[in-house]
């Protein structure tokens, strides 16, 4: 857990890059279904990232003229603590957090402007609509959370941004408690496959040993034997001989930092041979673009390594016919690996993704057009201290290999009619597809992967496949 040090060494950094005051906001409780059955409460990222566990409803007011930072909370009332438990004193939370003050959350708007004396007020932006209205109110900014140019200023972004950008050390071994959780996750769900089982089952597998590690999901579990449906999460099929399960899935600490892994196995406990054949392709693009990580390498050119790897593979199998490079820069490759080799991790799953793609397409670069190559999530050059996820795949997905257009596109570079055959898999319920996942951290000495522990190795998955308890097992 970052320690109270942390947290306040990461506010005094943003306060040294404000030019004027700024107001940020945890969020709030958003509601199920009526007001009073919400959803589980998660402070928005940045605010998450500034604080330790905040509270809803939560703003902080970070004033760069004396370097002071005030939270705002509710206040504590009796019918509070008869539902939901006694909660610190202002002058108890101010020394848990390390701040200067704390004041009641109704006194934020007359605390604020006289605070700020005229000088203009920042704010970003958060999920629940009801505070993002109250932080434009207070601001006079127009903000929005979904709007492709970030939630906020340009100079509040990159303030966070630059600080979220690179780990430190506090926030690693955070990683790699989630990580350690993940594999804890990933390794249940092999050992519990059966031919026979269920989706929903493993599914509750995964639920289960995030929750007893006092976890959640850091997004919905894609989990299906219907793997080249990329963000599969529907849990309703049956697991049959010949089927590959694919889980991406990943634990969320509460502090907000993440993992997110994927691995993929057959239902019997044994790849076929050309199953096989295309996961030593996928393993091999997942390796070759991990070895390419070092500080000042180009992300998209570690997306270009898994691509050339994947292509040469495809046409060794017969599947793709032509120059690897030719094909990579044309863009075929996609019509089996459809999507970018990964993102940033963090404090979110895609860390910083909803600043934008200024942030993750830097230095005037700008996402491409072309199929597939479009997925890119970022194209920045590593820095020391870079988290991110490297996650190639091969899918065989109908509404791709059926689509007239990239079938004329591609008609010289692609056997469509070796790929229609993988369609007919298992009793025409389709081959699926394979992704292989890992967290990589950059350092001066090259990548290290925090996710070492989930086996992957053909032989290590085959060996855990099926493994559990009698009632389990297969």
């Amino acid at each position: 857990m970052p320690s109270v040090d942390f947290h306040r060494r990461r506010r005094a950094a943003l306060l040294q890059r404000l030019d004027h005051p700024v107001v940020l906001f945890a969020g709030g409780f958003r509601a199920r279904n009526y007001p009073a059955n919400p959803y589980a409460f998660r402070a928005d990222s940045s605010f998450l990232y500034l604080f330790d566990r905040p509270e809803p409803d939560a703003a902080a007011l970070f004033d760069p003229a004396d370097g002071t930072v005030r939270l705002f909370v509710h206040e504590r009332t009796a019918q509070d603590a008869l539902w939901h438990g006694a909660q610190p004193s202002f002058e108890e939370l101010r020394a848990l957090q390390g701040v200067d003050e704390v004041l009641a959350i109704e006194r934020l708007e007359e605390v604020a402007r006289r605070i700020a004396g005229g000088r203009s007020l920042g704010s970003l932006a958060v999920a629940h609509e009801a505070t993002t209205r109250r932080a434009a109110a207070l601001t006079g900014e127009r903000l929005d959370f979904e709007s492709p140019d970030g939630p906020g200023s340009r100079t509040l972004v990159d303030a966070l941004a630059e600080l979220r950008m690179r780990k430190e050390p506090e926030e690693l071994a955070e990683i790699g408690r989630a990580a350690a959780v993940t594999r804890d996750a990933h390794v249940g769900a092999m050992a519990a496959t059966r031919v026979g089982g269920s989706e929903a089952h493993l599914n509750g597998v995964v639920d289960s040993a995030f929750a007893f590690a006092g976890c959640t999901s850091a997004y919905p579990n894609i989990l299906s034997v219907r793997g080249e449906v990329l963000h599969n999460h529907h849990h309703g099929n049956a697991l049959r001989d010949g089927d590959l399960v694919l889980l991406d899935a990943g634990a969320e600490r509460a502090t907000g930092y993440c993992a997110d892994v994927t691995r993929t196995w057959p239902v019997n406990g044994r790849f076929g041979s050309e199953q096989a054949e295309i996961y030593d392709i996928v393993l091999a693009a997942n390796r070759a673009a991990i070895a390419a990580v070092k500080p000042g390498v180009r992300y998209m050119d570690i997306h270009r390594t898994s691509c050339r790897v994947i292509a040469d593979g495809l046409v060794q199998m017969g599947l793709m016919t032509g120059n690897v490079d030719g094909l990579v820069e044309s863009g075929a490759h996609a019509v089996f690996y459809p999507h970018g080799v990964g993102h940033m991790l963090g404090i979110d799953v895609h860390d910083m993704e909803g600043f934008g793609d200024r942030i993750h397409y830097p230095n005037g670069r700008k996402r491409s057009t072309q199929f597939g190559t479009a997925f890119v999530r970022m194209d920045r050059d590593l820095e020391v201290g870079n988290v991110f996820t490297i996650e190639p795949g091969i899918y065989f997905v109908p509404a791709i290999l059926h689509e007239p257009e990239l079938r004329m596109r591609f008609e010289g570079s692609v056997d469509y009619a070796a790929a229609e055959r993988f369609l007919a898999h298992n009793d025409g319920r389709g081959f699926g597809g394979i992704r292989i996942e890992d967290d990589v951290l950059c350092t001066a000495g090259g990548p290290q992967i925090l996710t070492s522990d989930v086996p992957k190795d053909r032989q290590d998955v085959e060996a855990v496949v099926g493994s559990a308890a009698e009632g389990t097992a297969r």
